[in-house]
């Protein structure tokens, strides 16, 4: 992700920061909280654990506590 944003660095300048970088791969409510916590990981997206509702609020609670600090 590192390497993601300083080649957006490279192309936009300084307009990298403000852009969001999404997290892709398989995010479950037990590792999201690890991504989050990643420097240059804005967000996550979230393909089949969506589609369940306790897993889906389990991703959402884990990114809550992991970017208010409270993981």
């Amino acid at each position: 992700i590192g390497l993601i944003r300083e080649t957006l660095r490279g192309i936009a300048g300084e307009v990298a920061e403000q852009m969001r970088i999404l997290y892709g791969g398989s995010v479950t409510a037990d590792n999201v909280g690890e991504y989050m916590r990643q420097p240059d990981i804005d967000g996550s997206l979230v393909g089949g654990a969506s589609l369940k509702a306790e897993s889906f609020i389990g991703i959402i609670e884990g990114t809550a506590a992991a970017v208010t600090g409270r993981a």
